[in-house]
């Protein structure tokens, strides 16, 4: 034991040596003490800014939060509001729609009534003595039918003949129009092959012919009804004439 403690170096410090670290020691504490009260310092103050930064950031949340909900409040008013609108408008286009289809309705009509009574006048022109003007051509009719009803097997109707004029070898099936168009010489072809397939009581035993009556007659529609082979009786200044045909026309027979 006493060999190995004399190997160890002796040291022994003066008073002011220990005065002197202590005091080093204590300059050392007191720096880092002031150090860190800085340190502290900042970081408080950094804290409190960020404090105040999201104080601010809370209130522009609100205010934010504030301005949807106005802006939610006044679109949802808007909205109630185009929609009354629009419900209104709906409401206005729909009387609107019902009076024009009143209207139309009741121009129909009217449209009608002046179509009928001119039909009838059309009648009344062509329909006396109507037979007079077949005089001295290859048929002299002595009697005469206005609206002659046509049925089919199953007594369905199937219209009316304007005129029919009656010899005892013919029956014509006369179509009166105020305005001849093509349409109708195609039409009254129709009617003719309906005639031959369901006869009244008056065509039975007699050939069938057909003519076309009216006021006001178009080309093409007398060139298609004398290409049929079907009369067209027209009128002539105050008068009414069988028109003239082609030197090729051959009346049709049904």
């Amino acid at each position: 034991m006493g060999e190995t403690s004399s190997l160890l170096p002796e040291w022994k410090a003066t008073a002011d040596e220990i005065w002197a670290v202590l005091r080093e020691t204590d300059r050392i504490i007191k720096d880092s003490s002031k150090e860190s009260a800085q340190r502290q310092k900042e970081i408080d103050r950094r804290f409190q800014e960020i404090a105040e930064q999201q104080k601010e950031t809370d209130r522009r949340f609100q205010e934010t939060d504030q301005i949807i909900k106005k802006l939610s409040k006044e679109t949802a008013q808007r909205h109630k509001e185009t929609e009354r609108i629009i419900q209104e408008l709906s409401k206005e286009t729909a009387e609107q729609h019902k009076e024009t289809e009143r209207i139309i309705q009741n121009i129909s009509k009217e449209l009608g009534g002046v179509s009928n009574r001119l039909g009838e006048v059309a009648q009344c022109f062509f329909g006396s003595e109507l037979w007079k003007h077949f005089e001295g051509f290859e048929y002299e009719f002595q009697q005469l039918y206005p609206y002659l009803p046509l049925f089919d097997e199953h007594n369905k109707p199937l219209g009316d003949i304007d005129i029919t004029l009656l010899n005892g070898e013919y029956a014509m099936a006369i179509e009166v129009k105020t305005h001849l168009k093509k349409k109708n010489v195609e039409y009254h072809a129709k009617r003719m092959e309906q005639i031959q397939q369901y006869p009244p009581a008056q065509y039975q035993g007699r050939k069938a012919l057909a003519g076309l009556a009216a006021l006001m007659v178009d080309r093409d529609a007398k060139d298609l009804a004398d290409e049929l082979g079907m009369y067209v009786i027209e009128q002539s200044g105050e008068a009414v004439r069988l028109a003239p045909r082609p030197g090729w026309f051959k009346a049709c027979e049904w």
